[in-house]
């Protein structure tokens, strides 16, 4: 997977530097299933420090610059770089990328190229496109949780997607059951032209039964 989306992605491997992101994805697609993703993510400047504590040494303190994501998408045919530019932000960086894909299977090589946290599925009538945002909660730490909700807090983890005419979002657990709106918090758009979610980082990183967006059209 490169480094974009396993920040998006992987929020519960590394939860000492994902805490620390907020992340904002546009997905829109023609007919044919080409279209255009946009994605904005925001990085805290407590990310450098926690980033260099003892076993983190290893991770970047910037995910991704413009040279990896270029070299990520020379390997996908059918995806092109459209735009990249990041600013600051108070004491946040943000990092706006815009890239177009020829079709379905360059966004899902782009998404994820093991087909593990993005997984599509088409058919005559119908097609799907499930993104795994969390996979659980495995192991606690009562120190460790305390922290993560007071270094998430205002950092939210949002996701649409337009069709070409209408189409559909549920929010799943790791079973498949849809999540009840009082546990996924506010900003479902389920039905639409545009559906979208937008998820405190909290609700992701401490969803017990796991978070799996499931778009169909």
């Amino acid at each position: 997977m490169n480094k974009l989306f396993r920040i998006i992605w992987v929020l519960m491997v590394i939860p000492g530097l994902s805490s620390c992101l907020g992340v904002n994805a546009d997905i829109v697609l023609n007919a044919d299933n080409s279209g255009t993703i946009s994605i904005e993510y925001r990085i805290s400047g407590l990310l450098e420090s926690i980033g260099r504590l003892d076993g983190n040494e290893a991770y970047p303190i910037v995910p991704v610059g413009r040279t990896d994501l270029e070299r990520t998408i020379a390997r996908i045919p059918g995806m092109k770089l459209l735009s990249y530019n990041t600013r600051d932000q108070g004491n946040d960086k943000l990092v706006n990328v815009r890239l177009e894909f020829g079709d379905i299977n360059a966004l899902m090589n782009f998404l994820d190229a093991t087909g593990e946290k993005a997984v599509y599925s088409g058919g005559p009538s119908s097609q799907k496109l499930t993104l795994v945002l969390s996979q659980g909660r495995q192991n606690t730490n009562n120190n460790l949780d305390e922290i993560l909700r007071s270094i998430s807090a205002g950092y939210r983890v949002v996701i649409g997607m337009t069709f070409p005419s209408g189409g559909e979002l549920r929010l799943l657990d790791n079973e498949g059951r849809p999540l009840s709106d009082n546990i996924t918090g506010t900003g479902l758009v389920p039905t639409g032209r545009k559906v979208s979610c937008a998820l405190d980082l909290e609700t992701v990183l401490f969803a017990e039964r796991g978070i799996s967006a499931e778009f169909i059209w």
